[in-house]
């Protein structure tokens, strides 16, 4: 999969997050942390990228079972950064 493929999984996610704004803070900052990401993939920032969505990957830990579409998304995002760090 490409860095383009891991940019598509980024907007997914944003979108599917939007939805959930009305809920507070966290999913705010949520939204900010995924278009951070999705920054340091533009400027060819792959390593940086890559330990920035593991990061994301362990602070979603807790709310894995809420929501899991969010959680599978990020795994397949540090999974394509794997392979470009």
């Amino acid at each position: 999969m490409s860095l383009d493929d891991a940019k598509k999984l980024i907007k997914e996610s944003k979108t599917f997050l939007e939805g959930y704004r009305m809920y507070g803070k966290m999913v705010t900052d949520a939204i900010i942390e995924l278009e951070k990401l999705e920054k340091l993939i533009e400027e060819q920032k792959s390593l940086e990228a890559y330990k920035f969505s593991c990061g994301l990957c362990d602070q979603i830990g807790p709310y894995r079972s809420m929501i899991p579409d969010l959680a599978k998304r990020l795994d397949k995002i540090s999974e394509i950064l794997k392979g470009y760090s």
